[in-house]
């Protein structure tokens, strides 16, 4: 990929879209586009990176793994989205792991280009902020869920937080998102199953629709028929 495409790709991004021409110059001479097949890990906890990730196309899941082999999900990015951002700030260690849902590219900036870019335009930490900002309540969402609520209300909640217009639309498989909120592909496809029988959603393919929101809302808050 030409100087110019990187070039290209990065005024795309939301995170630089204010950036001069002589920036967005300087910037794509010290970034490279890395290219992360679907299932291959990208990152692992041993294993230090320092720089500013991007996902640029596909999705990319950071996830831990427990003593006894369990997988729990924690984030899943889609293009546009930085990841990875212990390693800005930080010595570079990685506290999960990183691996592609699907064929993804990454652009990777290197550290010390991404400060020097910050200190002549503030306003892109604090876009990063906010986005980190974002991932802390979302990180603290998932940790009251999986140790306080059962898994009804675990799944009640997720619909919700995605649900746009009446409807949720699955982009990652059912699979991915039993591992998200910790219970079993089973236990998952049976708590689905009880939700639309008792009429509160209605499930075709990877499209969901919430048929009542408020009892599937009473539903996230603990009120689940058991």
């Amino acid at each position: 990929m030409t100087r110019k495409q990187i070039e290209k790709e990065i005024s795309e991004l939301a995170l630089f879209t204010k950036l001069k021409k002589e920036q967005l110059e300087r910037l794509s001479g010290h970034a490279v586009i890395n290219e992360i097949p679907k299932k291959s890990v990208f990152f692992s906890e041993d294993k230090t990176s320092k720089g500013l990730h991007i996902l640029l196309t596909g999705k990319v899941k950071l996830f831990k793994i427990s003593d006894e082999g369990k997988e729990q999900t924690i984030f899943v990015f889609g293009p546009g989205e930085p990841f990875c951002l212990c390693s800005v700030f930080s010595d570079g260690v990685l506290p999960a792991n990183m691996s592609a849902l699907e064929d993804s590219r990454v652009l990777f900036i290197n550290p010390a280009e991404y400060e020097k870019l910050v200190q002549e335009d503030p306003t892109i930490l604090m876009q990063m902020m906010r986005v980190m900002s974002r991932r802390l309540k979302d990180a603290m969402e998932m940790i009251d869920s999986l140790a306080l609520k059962q898994v009804p209300s675990r799944l009640a909640a997720y619909f919700l937080s995605r649900e746009i217009s009446g409807l949720v639309n699955m982009d990652i498989s059912y699979r991915e998102l039993s591992k998200i909120i910790g219970i079993t592909p089973e236990a998952l496809s049976r708590t689905m199953k009880k939700m639309s029988a008792g009429g509160l959603i209605d499930v075709n393919g990877t499209e969901i629709k919430i048929h009542d929101r408020e009892e599937l809302s009473r539903c996230s808050d603990g009120g689940c028929l058991r």
